[in-house]
């Protein structure tokens, strides 16, 4: 992956079915859903070493009470080096990677909805598995543009899931990813040095809107002086060159969720170098006792402590708490 596109997401569009679930598909219909979803990933990623540029981003976090909070994301990327600095009610974090080291603002939890943005920009894609079930392929009139949404069948985990995924007619771009609970929406496409990116997204969790982002592409002409872009009274890190990710060593699930579906809780925390789980918040997804029961859960896991170079190291980590039916 470039660098300079760090952010993209490239994850399999979900995931194991039966080998009869595959003989049973209509396999023109599926080298046809395959090719539009690797058609959208050649338009979206670069192919060749980028420029020195920089990604604007401003967002929008509504919560399920219908209260709303702003924040703004800025990068630049360049050949030598890279910068991110994040803006969020009382986060503010900058990151500055340049000649081998890591420079970084004081350490702050990484609030949730931070993580969610993070997985949007500068966009969300992915690939068809071997063993995803094609079901059919429509064609659609979305945000009145023409588009051909691929039906298609996963298994996660414990349910079966009916999802869809559209991509533009013309362009090829990926317009809506509806997978489980979670709808994707990328609009307002502009050419980037040859790649496709949106320019407007929207995230919806089991129907209801939870984040919007505004992003824009520019190239920086000349060179960057990392030295100006270092944050005052900086932490100073050296790279990895040997990292082992942090280990679970207890990490009981609860019994029961109670009547009705599993529930899945993700958690946004931080392992500290005890390896013990601390500053853990939740993005509400609607059921705020499990929520709270979830964040008490992983509070009291532990795990042996990510390394880096051999020595304990803090790291964020995206955590999931599973609620089993009664």
């Amino acid at each position: 992956m470039f660098k300079v596109f760090r952010r993209l997401r490239l994850l399999a569009a979900l995931l194991i079915l039966g080998e009869a679930f595959l003989n049973a598909q209509d396999m023109p219909t599926r080298v046809e859903a395959v090719r539009l979803l690797e058609r959208a990933n050649a338009v979206s990623l670069p192919s060749g070493n980028m420029p020195n540029h920089k990604h604007d981003a401003t967002f929008r976090a509504y919560g399920l009470d219908g209260t709303t909070k702003d924040g703004n994301f800025s990068a630049i990327y360049g050949k030598d080096g890279d910068r991110d600095e994040f803006n969020f009610g009382d986060y503010h974090g900058i990151r500055l990677s340049y000649q081998g080291k890591i420079f970084q603002n004081a350490y702050q939890a990484y609030p949730p909805e931070l993580s969610e943005v993070d997985h949007l920009i500068p966009l969300h894609i992915g690939r068809f598995d071997h063993s995803d079930t094609i079901d059919s392929i429509k064609a659609a009139t979305l945000f009145g543009r023409p588009a051909k949404c691929i039906q298609f069948e996963t298994v996660n985990g414990r349910t079966n899931e009916s999802n869809e995924i559209c991509l533009d007619n013309e362009l090829g771009t990926l317009v809506r990813w509806s997978v489980g609970g979670e709808v994707i929406e990328n609009t307002e496409y502009v050419s980037f040095q040859g790649v496709w990116l949106p320019t407007h997204i929207r995230h919806y969790i089991d129907g209801k809107l939870r984040m919007e982002v505004e992003q824009t592409f520019s190239v920086m002409e000349g060179p960057i002086d990392w030295a100006a872009l270092t944050p005052p009274n900086a932490t100073v890190l050296t790279r990895c060159s040997e990292a082992r990710r942090a280990l679970a060593q207890s990490t009981p699930q609860p019994a029961s969720a109670g009547p009705g579906p599993w529930y899945d809780v993700k958690v946004q925390a931080v392992i500290g170098t005890d390896g013990r789980v601390r500053q853990a918040t939740v993005l509400s997804a609607g059921r705020p006792d499990l929520e709270q029961q979830a964040i008490q859960i992983v509070s009291g896991w532990v795990f042996i402590p990510a390394t880096c170079n051999g020595k304990p190291n803090a790291v964020n980590a995206n955590l999931t708490v599973h609620f089993p039916p009664q």
